[in-house]
């Protein structure tokens, strides 16, 4: 049986929260709750991010992230993307920068660069659906779910500052109207479910900024300021 509130989250999964409802912050080797089917229909149940390795009896995350392009034809993934499609449901993501650090002189360049965290969220409050894909593993307490996270080609906004990643990848964002197809809700083939994960345009309804930095991106450009980064 689930409570009101919960059929309510299930069958409108990306409507705003009220602002008074706890966050929770998903980090890898960290329990997220991830939406999947179950045997009478969405649930949640509570995942570690990242498929794991065991090491001088210590886990280790071995993935974190599985790229779209490779979901049908890696031997690693096309068994859970197949069987256990799942959502991350969230209020906003990170998405690193790599820039340039200076000696004291604070002219001088270093040589090295540092990862200045970049912000993004809906600015209605909205929330974002991410493709993850889970699987069951062995545990001493029974049987332990992982996940990880789906990423496709970065978006316009997201490509003008992950410049350092040569392959500049951003979570795997659903269109609301994939959900189904992604879950496995509507009957559809691998091919039609692997084409739900492309680039999330958002089209300026994100607020995407850098830690400490107090206007977007976008005013700045529009003011005519130069980006200090």
């Amino acid at each position: 049986m689930a409570t009101w509130a919960e059929v309510h989250s299930f069958s409108q999964p990306l409507a705003a929260r009220p602002s008074n409802a706890p966050e929770v912050t998903a980090t890898p080797m960290r329990r997220a709750p991830v939406m999947h089917l179950g045997n009478s229909g969405r649930t949640m149940t509570e995942m570690r991010w990242g498929f794991t390795k065991e090491r001088q009896g210590r886990l280790y995350p071995d993935h974190i992230h599985a790229r779209d392009d490779k979901l049908l034809a890696s031997r690693l993934w096309r068994p859970h993307f197949e069987e256990r499609r799942g959502l991350l449901i969230i209020n906003s993501f990170n998405e690193g920068e790599e820039v340039p650090t200076f000696k004291p002189d604070r002219i001088t360049p270093t040589g090295n660069t540092k990862t200045v965290q970049w912000t993004i969220r809906p600015k209605d409050g909205s929330r974002l659906a991410i493709a993850v894909i889970y699987r069951e593993v062995p545990a001493p307490t029974g049987v332990e779910m992982e996940f990880v996270m789906c990423t496709t080609l970065a978006n316009k906004g997201i490509s003008e500052f992950v410049i350092g990643d040569p392959d500049q990848r951003m979570p795997a964002v659903l269109n609301e109207s994939d959900i189904p197809v992604w879950l496995g809700e509507v009957p559809a083939s691998l091919e039609q479910v692997r084409a739900c994960l492309c680039p999330y345009e958002d089209d300026g309804a994100w607020d995407m900024r850098p830690e400490g930095q107090g206007k977007s991106p976008a005013k700045r450009r529009a003011s005519g300021q130069g980006d200090l980064f």
